[in-house]
């Protein structure tokens, strides 16, 4: 067979099985490949209130509140956004989109709008700090959610997230390469759990 030929079909073969950059799945799990997406909105809840994409044909779609359906992962330009209930024991209770930050063997997802805001300290009797003291205070949501091959998912944040770390690091180590790189590796004294597990993920295939 000619060599162009062959090199054109190893193209179209090889080109079909690269994943779409921006698509959504439902929980009904419909899968819509989208040209592009160009935004979505949440509310207080966590649930989507707008999504517009450009679906297959090029066309602007828009879906408001009740239209949208109940997606589960959207991915945007590579970044995937994934459905992750405030409680793992309420699934159906309330949720936020959060972000995949580790895939492979373990995945991680975080949601975090975690940011500082500074206001007038009060003093006890309520009145404010003539001296314009200023108070920094911590607001926002924050959330963890680390999933194991076996099925198993962890909440690793705030303080229970200390507790949910033991079976993780217990599960990581049963690959005897990267216990053996964890201990021989100052660097794991230091790094964040996202980098150690991203290095289990490359270990232990």
């Amino acid at each position: 067979m000619d060599i162009k030929i062959c090199l054109s079909l190893l193209i179209l073969v090889c080109g079909s099985n690269i994943p779409a950059q921006n698509y959504f799945i439902t929980a009904s799990k419909d899968s819509v490949v989208c040209q592009q997406i160009n935004l979505f909105n949440t509310n207080a809840q966590g649930k989507m209130t707008q999504l517009e994409y450009l679906d297959a044909n090029n066309k602007t779609i828009l879906l408001k509140n009740q239209d949208i359906p109940d997606i589960i992962r959207l991915s945007q330009d590579g970044v995937l956004y994934i459905k992750m209930p405030l409680r793992l024991n309420k699934p159906d209770g309330y949720y936020r989109y959060g972000k995949r930050v580790v895939t492979g063997k373990i995945n991680i997802d975080v949601f975090d709008d975690v940011q500082t805001v500074y206001r007038l300290k009060e003093n006890f009797d309520g009145s404010f700090n003539e001296q314009a003291v200023m108070k920094a205070t911590t607001e926002g949501v924050y959330m963890r959610h680390v999933y194991l091959p076996n099925g198993q998912v962890y909440e690793v944040s705030g303080l229970g997230g200390l507790k949910a770390i033991k079976p993780i690091r217990e599960f990581m180590f049963n690959c005897e390469a990267y216990k053996q790189e964890y201990f021989a590796n100052p660097k794991y004294q230091t790094c964040t759990f996202e980098e150690a597990v991203a290095d289990y993920n490359t270990i232990c295939k």
